[in-house]
C-alpha cells in the first residue's frame, strides 16, 4: 500500500499565518498538519508516501525530510492556478503498480483513521464521518450499499455523511480516476477539485463509505484550527 498527500495549497483564509509557511505546516497544537498525517501512516506501516508540494516547496520539503527522509516530495510547479485535481495527476507515477491512499494535506485526525481504512474489507473506500453534515465539506450519497455521488453541494437529507478527504484506491479505481483527472485537464479544466474526478468514476468503480474510527477536523480557516486544537487538546 501506498498514499499521495495533496499539500500544494497556500491556504489564504489561514493568512498571516500562511505568509510564512505552506498550509500543510501550520501547528495544532505544536505539531504541523503534515507531519502528523505521516506519523499516522508510519504508525501504520505505510511507508511508501509520495507529497505534492507547491507553495513554499523548499520548506514543506525540509520540515518532511527532516523526519522523514525518505518520503518523495513532488512539486506542483503551477500551484498558484491550478487545484489538487492537478496535483492528484503529478503523483500517479509515484503510486503506479499499487493500491493507495490519497488524502488532502489539511486535515488533522488519529491514527485510528488510516488503521480502520487500510482494514476494510472494500477495495476501494472513502473515510465517511456517517449522519454529520458540514456546508464546507464534500458529502456522499449512497445508494444500494455503494457511493454514487461525491459533492460539496449535497443536500443534508440526500447525505449519507461527510467525507474527510482520506480515500482508498485499489490498482484499476485508481487507473479510472487518474484517467479521469487528465481527461478534464488535457481540455483544459485545471482549477477543480481531485473529486470532480472521483465523482465521474463512481458510476464505474464501485467505492464504499469506510466508518469514521478516531478524530479529525480539515482546518481552512482560523476558527477551523482553534476547534482542532481543543479537540486535539492531548497533542
Amino acid at each position: 500500500m501506498k498514499a499521495l498527500i495533496l499539500a500544494a495549497g497556500f491556504g489564504s483564509r489561514l493568512a498571516p499565518m500562511t505568509d510564512d509557511i505552506p498550509k500543510a505546516l501550520v501547528p495544532v497544537n505544536g505539531k504541523p498538519i503534515l507531519l502528523k498525517q505521516l506519523e499516522n501512516l508510519y504508525d501504520c506501516g505505510v511507508t511508501d508516501i509520495t507529497v505534492i508540494s507547491g507553495y513554499r516547496a523548499n520548506m514543506l520539503e525540509a520540515a518532511v525530510h527532516d523526519r522523514f527522509r525518505d518520503v518523495n516530495v513532488v512539486k506542483n510547479p503551477d500551484f498558484e492556478t491550478t487545484n489538487n485535481m492537478y496535483s492528484a495527476l503529478l503523483g500517479r507515477e509515484a503510486v503506479a503498480g499499487d493500491d493507495f491512499l490519497m488524502m488532502n494535506g489539511d486535515v488533522f485526525m488519529d491514527s485510528a483513521v488510516i488503521k480502520a481504512l487500510l482494514e476494510d474489507e472494500h477495495p476501494n473506500a472513502i473515510v465517511t464521518d456517517i449522519g454529520f453534515y458540514l456546508p464546507e465539506s464534500m458529502k456522499v450519497v449512497e445508494t444500494d450499499g455503494r457511493l454514487t455521488h461525491i459533492a460539496k453541494d449535497i443536500p443534508a437529507d440526500a447525505a449519507l455523511g461527510a467525507s474527510i478527504d482520506v480515500y482508498r484506491f485499489s490498482q484499476e479505481a485508481g487507473n479510472a480516476f487518474f484517467d479521469k483527472c487528465a481527461e478534464y485537464i488535457e481540455r483544459g479544466e485545471k482549477n477543480l477539485w481531485s473529486e470532480v474526478a472521483l465523482d465521474g468514476i463512481l458510476a464505474e468503480q464501485a467505492f464504499h463509505a469506510c466508518p469514521l474510527e478516531g478524530r479529525w477536523y480539515e482546518i481552512d480557516n482560523p476558527d477551523d484550527l482553534a476547534a482542532a486544537e481543543r479537540i486535539f487538546d492531548d497533542e
